[in-house]
């Protein structure tokens, strides 16, 4: 099973915008050496029009459920939860 870092740059190639791996009850970071995390398993970008929460709540949610995640944009600051994910992605185009 791969590490938190090769999911998070696994979702980043999937869904074009990066991630951090929080703990859902202290929202610190998650070490990315930690182990055991189970692939992303989506092979298909989320839809445009999704939200950042949306996404959270459809995709990393049912996926990683003893964690919580934080969507960045190109710059490093979090998306905010209703941030459409084509505005979050764009930001990485902007570069």
């Amino acid at each position: 099973m791969p590490t938190v870092k090769q999911v998070e740059r696994q979702i980043f190639r999937r869904e074009g915008v990066r991630v951090q791996f929080r703990y859902k009850q202290s929202r610190k970071d998650v070490r990315g050496n930690l182990g055991g995390i189970p692939r992303y398993p989506y092979t298909n970008m989320a839809r445009n029009k999704w939200s950042v929460s949306r996404w959270r709540d459809q995709r990393f949610n049912q996926c990683y459920p003893g964690f919580d995640v934080a969507v960045l944009k190109s710059d490093g600051h979090v998306a905010h939860g209703r941030t459409l994910l084509a505005t979050a992605r764009d930001t990485y185009l902007q570069e």
